[in-house]
């Protein structure tokens, strides 16, 4: 395939004019409010959505996933209205070209950090895959892409144009471009190791020492998941008590809102990714959005400033309990493919933080 950009690309995760070099070639569509950022697309949903009385159904190569997306969801003023603890799947505004397939390039994907500090499931599915969340470009069928998704706590008003999740783009199969060594880890975390651990330290909220947020039960009032800084977190969140020996206590059932103890800053030339060292801890279950992009943990003026990660954890049959240092999650490291353009800042100072749709704590 002489003569095409990625030719002399170098192994890695795309950047952000990586990925404008693909659209250009027409091997991916996007919608006009699709963002490019740092090292990933965010994927805007359409206006075909679909609920699925039966819950999720996996992909699978033998059909086209449309087969099994047999009840739209009609608009109401604009909006799909998502009930809690029921799955729907959109139709995404982008394709994949099915010429993708004589390329290279793979995918992996995650739900948005907005949206996985909403308690809501989001996975990517991609025509030709049998797995959730990626795609091998020799699998790639129709190239059509779908995001099947579940808010657990809160009901969500969606309108077509929002995203819920985000592509991370390859030249090269992803475990070929993961960073080993220690002396990465110095810089990246300060320390040898790719272990994350619970920070149960309280942080200064409000004027209150807080160690974790807790989704409060039965508020049935839905949120509307692309309006930013407008819903008071009061009404939806309390704060979450250490008992007396400074354990946090996880109910069965309930949702809560964690940061790391490490601190992360990301060079231009690395892509993490993070998901928990086991997805059950004990009786927790444990998920959010796992992508920290170039630049994360530095300002805009590109002095280091560190900033840990977000936990998202619930509890699990049973009530359990969580203790200040204790094992939560391991990062990846990826090489990029080439730096990107422009870093991402956006959460850059946060310390103990929900959702950008929420405002500040008063």
């Amino acid at each position: 395939m002489s003569g095409n950009p990625w030719d002399k690309w170098l192994p890695g995760v795309l950047s952000d004019q990586q990925a404008r070099s693909l659209l250009q070639q027409q091997l991916i569509t996007l919608g006009s409010s699709d963002k490019i950022s740092a090292a990933s697309v965010d994927l805007s949903v359409s206006d075909k959505a679909f609920k699925m009385p039966q819950g999720s159904i996996k992909p699978s190569k033998a059909n086209p996933y449309n087969h099994v997306l047999t009840e739209p969801l009609p608009l109401r003023d604009g909006y799909f209205d998502l009930e809690k603890k029921h799955t729907y799947v959109f139709q995404l505004v982008g394709e994949l070209n099915p010429r993708i397939r004589e390329t290279s390039i793979y995918g992996q994907a995650t739900a948005k950090s907005s949206v996985g500090r909403l308690d809501v499931l989001a996975r990517l599915i991609v025509d030709g895959m049998d797995t959730y969340e990626c795609f091998r470009p020799k699998d790639i069928s129709t190239g059509r892409l779908y995001v099947e998704v579940t808010p657990i706590t809160f009901n969500i008003r969606v309108r077509p144009g929002s995203s819920f999740t985000q592509l991370r783009l390859f030249y090269g199969d992803p475990e070929n471009s993961i960073i080993s060594g220690n002396e990465i880890c110095r810089a990246v975390l300060e320390g040898d190791s790719r272990v994350l651990t619970l920070d149960l330290e309280p942080a200064d909220i409000a004027g209150h020492g807080v160690s974790a947020f807790c989704a409060k039960d039965f508020v049935d009032d839905p949120i509307t998941l692309d309006k930013k800084n407008v819903e008071d977190p009061k009404r939806f969140w309390e704060f979450a008590p250490l008992d007396s020996h400074k354990r946090l206590q996880i109910k069965n059932g309930r949702f809560y809102i964690l940061r790391s103890k490490e601190k992360l800053w990301v060079p231009k030339g690395v892509a993490i990714y993070c998901k928990a060292s086991d997805e059950t801890i004990g009786e927790m279950r444990i998920h959010y959005a796992g992508f920290a992009h170039p630049g994360f943990g530095s300002d805009a003026e590109d002095n280091i400033v560190r900033t840990p990660l977000i936990f998202e954890v619930r509890g699990h049959q049973v009530d359990a309990n969580l203790i200040d240092g204790e094992k939560m999650a391991n990062i990846v490291l990826y090489r990029m493919s080439d730096y990107p353009e422009k870093l991402d800042h956006a959460y850059s100072r946060q310390s103990l933080k929900l959702s950008n749709i929420f405002k500040d704590w008063t």
